[in-house]
């Protein structure tokens, strides 16, 4: 393929594309039939959102093509936190499609924001496709499961928000990934204290269940029992704030 359009890609250069085009109308059909990266690989990495808004005014096919290691131009965006690419790929429809495409390790778009903690890409996300909150990877893990098992605080309470403005609790919180852990058993093997605070005031919040809060004092209470004395500090100053949250 012609380098020029890599090129232009990287650097968000319109009028060489148009020039590419003049010359090989034909030129974006060939990266259909194609397993290697097309120019909304590149403009989606390299942040080149009115590029990639003008490829997709040609060629729309190309944001659902993954490249070699399975990612789509929505998944590069969102991992990337390239916020305005991911609004210019979400802007010609089909965003259900679009958020719900997998790469290699079966992850979606969200899944990849997660993990690098890219906030306002979740927001976008989440808000095009609210479904996309449940997704599973090949580890049965969904966006929450990734967002404590990487502790992404912040990733992690936004979810929690997200899944409780749309009644989504019961379903998400305490699925199971391929070894059997919820979230919880996550921020407990990884002496996540933010994260715990943020679970046990997410679940006394709910009022459905109020053993769910009280179980998190118990199992972090129970964890470790070769904690450092900086970490047995920090684990009782946790409990009290839980133990203030649950009985006020």
């Amino acid at each position: 393929m012609d380098h020029r359009l890599f090129d232009a890609a990287r650097s968000g250069d319109t009028t060489t594309l148009h020039l590419l085009l003049q010359e090989d109308p034909l030129l974006l059909d060939r990266f259909s039939m194609s397993s290697l990266e097309n120019p909304l690989h590149i403009s989606a990495f390299s942040g080149q959102a009115a590029f990639t808004a003008e490829i997709l005014r040609h060629k729309q096919d190309l944001a659902l093509e993954p490249n070699q290691q399975g990612f789509s131009p929505l998944h590069i965006a969102s991992a990337s936190g390239k916020i305005e690419v991911v609004r210019a790929l979400l802007s010609v429809g089909q965003k259900h499609v679009l958020c719900r495409l997998k790469n290699k390790d079966g992850s979606i778009p969200l899944h990849c924001a997660v993990q690098r903690g890219r906030i306002e890409v979740m927001k976008e996300l989440v808000s095009s496709f609210p479904e996309s909150l449940k997704e599973i990877n090949a580890s049965l893990e969904t966006p929450l499961h990734v967002a404590v098992k990487n502790n992404q605080v912040e990733a992690t309470k936004l979810l929690l928000e997200e899944i409780k403005k749309r009644d989504m609790s019961e379903r998400i919180v305490n699925m199971e990934n391929r070894e059997g852990n919820t979230i919880l058993h996550l921020a407990t093997l990884g002496k996540q204290l933010q994260v715990l605070i943020l679970y046990s005031s997410f679940t006394y919040q709910l009022g459905n269940n109020p053993r769910l809060a009280r179980d998190v004092i118990i199992s972090f209470v129970i964890f470790n029992k070769k904690d450092n004395k900086s970490f047995k500090k920090k684990k009782r100053k946790l409990l009290r704030q839980i133990i203030s949250l649950q009985f006020g």
